[in-house]
């Protein structure tokens, strides 16, 4: 960019590459870098996720501890039931403040953080189930705060990710991770069955707490990229305004929620009404009705080890995601039609199979096109969007199997599938297979005889353009594109004008609250942001490079970060280079 002398100097010099970006092994084959145990050649990744299922696989034991210790209080049923609102509620309530806190703070203190406060709340619910001093409303206390751990690890565990493997082992990745989620979902459940009888609930429990201090250990011994410097992390109430700025002017990001939100909601038909089926419909007993959960985690196993390689292979991740819908689409009318055991068991388990192919599909999507400064908060977002879905879905299918009936609820759900599928034609996210979003900052030269403080603002840039008719359009085409880039990573305003009196002259301007957030800004580009800012930059037809000129208000302003500004005088003046 220029200075403020006039000198033009281009911002595209440098352009760093992260490593996971890269491929590291050049002479895998296909099949190999499909395989969902691909990931598990890269030492550190395979570290954390081992400890990952070991903990998992405790935590499901505990729950199953846990709702036995409800029950053995003698609690209600109203009591039993909370067990997994308290369990749930935290996701809805601290997912996205976990994010903000995941981009702000060093990821790895996060993780060890979480672990130690979880590992902490389970020593404590061990030692009052040993002391006999718990009853139901102090049970669901711990389950809540264990809940608010796991919500604030939950986004951490994403975004750290693709900062340990790198571009072709991050399918496998995402895809390991739901694979724990499966393992712990059924083997945690047996293990607790088995062992409950065998050690008590209370030393179940002190288990528990032992296996988040080994994952805290595990990770203590891993060491993360260095992060950008302090002088440039944002406090917590501007990273909350960024997370909700950037997916906001994100169309690919908005889009990634979307489809994962629409998904979710047709997925939720298979928890929400199961035990309508199986127990209303079918008159089944609890171990059958256990029998067929337990299909879904057999069947999202299979899908995530089997299914999810088999097509990485061969189709694209839209296509993978399209063949889950038609499978939902197929299931829901047999579900309607159906009343046998056995193929509800079958129906269970393709609908796992579904669940996790999608779903796996989505999240390394939105892993791909999340740069890394904001990729914490946009897992949470993602988060949200899933399991606001499921939510909702939930209550919208169990209100329609009440008020209009079994039959008719399946096949307003498959309905909805047909539709989802019908929409994911129209919105592919092929696009993520292709972006790069490692770090390709502009290269600024502040040569500034101005050096404003890093809380002085708002800091005005302008950039002025001429453009030859016949680029005109193309040159806005990008221009809209540029904006939305502006706008995502800092500016509160941006705005593009043709002057009338030469026509061709064109007036970038936009608005960042502190010359802090200016700096960040740039820092924040990514490499397919910058290719396109690069190609308006070489539209320009005049004799010089683009004209650049920085500003300061020469009033103090008071702003909440992302938004507008209201003026007061400066009361120190500015330092002069």
């Amino acid at each position: 960019m220029s200075t403020e002398g006039g000198t033009n100097v281009s911002p595209f010099e440098q352009q760093p590459s992260a490593e996971w970006l890269e491929a590291e092994s050049t002479d895998e084959d296909a099949a190999g870098r499909t395989s969902t145990w691909f990931a598990l050649r890269n030492a550190v990744f395979c570290r954390l996720w081992l400890a990952s299922v070991f903990s998992g696989v405790f935590v499901a034991a505990q729950d199953l501890a846990a709702t036995w210790l409800m029950h053995d209080l003698g609690a209600s049923s109203l009591s039993l039931s909370l067990m997994a609102t308290a369990a749930a509620a935290p996701f809805f309530l601290f997912t996205l403040p976990a994010g903000a806190i995941a981009d702000i703070v060093n990821r790895r203190t996060v993780i060890i953080s979480a672990a130690v406060y979880q590992g902490v709340c389970s020593a404590f619910l061990a030692l009052g189930a040993w002391t006999h001093l718990l009853d139901a409303n102090a049970l669901l206390a711990f389950v809540f705060a264990l809940g608010v751990g796991l919500a604030f690890s939950a986004p951490v565990w994403g975004a750290v990710i693709p900062d340990i493997v790198n571009r072709d082992e991050l399918p496998s990745a995402i895809t390991l991770g739901g694979v724990q989620l499966n393992l712990a979902g059924i083997v945690g459940p047996a293990l607790g069955g088995f062992l409950l009888p065998l050690l008590g609930a209370p030393l179940l429990i002190s288990l528990n707490a032992l296996a988040f201090a080994c994952v805290a250990l595990v990770v203590w011994q891993w060491r993360p990229p260095k992060t950008q410097p302090a002088r440039f992390r944002e406090n917590f109430t501007s990273s909350l305004i960024s997370s909700l700025r950037y997916a906001r002017n994100s169309q690919r990001t908005r889009l990634i929620l979307f489809r994962n939100a629409l998904f979710s909601v047709v997925i939720s038909v298979i928890p929400a009404l199961l035990p309508v089926i199986g127990l209303r419909e079918m008159k089944l007993p609890a171990g059958q009705i256990g029998l067929i959960f337990a299909c879904v985690g057999v069947g999202s196993l299979g899908g995530a080890v089997f299914a999810l390689p088999y097509f990485r292979r061969r189709v694209s991740p839209n296509a993978i995601i399209s063949i889950a819908m038609t499978t939902m689409v197929l299931l829901l009318l047999a579900m309607a039609l159906l009343r046998q055991a056995p193929l509800l068991m079958l129906s269970a388990t393709l609908a796992g199979v579904a669940w996790a192919i999608a779903g796996s599909e989505l999240w390394v999507a939105g892993q791909r096109v999340a740069p890394a400064w904001v990729r914490g908060r946009m897992n949470s977002l993602q988060i949200m969007s899933g399991q606001g879905g499921l939510t909702i879905g939930a209550i919208i299918w169990g209100t329609g199997a009440v008020s209009l009936g079994l039959d008719f609820t399946l096949a307003a759900a498959a309905a909805l599938a047909l539709a989802a599928l019908a929409i994911g034609q129209r919105f592919s996210v092929n696009f993520a297979s292709e972006a790069s979003v490692d770090a390709a900052p502009l290269n600024h030269l502040h040569e500034l005889p101005i050096v404003p403080e890093d809380d002085q603002g708002p800091i005005r840039v302008t950039i002025e353009y001429v453009i030859a008719s016949e680029d005109r359009e193309e040159f806005r085409t990008l221009m809209r594109e540029v904006q939305a880039t502006f706008r995502r990573n800092g500016a509160f305003q941006c705005r593009l004008d043709e002057s009338l009196n030469q026509p061709g002259v064109f007036h970038l301007e936009y608005m960042v609250s502190t010359w802090a957030e200016h700096l960040r800004q740039n820092m924040r580009m990514t490499v397919d942001e910058t290719r396109v800012f690069e190609r308006a930059w070489h539209l320009h037809s005049g004799g010089s490079k683009p004209a650049v000129r920085h500003f300061l208000s020469t009033q103090r302003s008071m702003h909440l970060p992302g938004f507008g500004t209201s003026d007061r005088a400066f009361e120190q003046p500015t330092k002069i280079a």
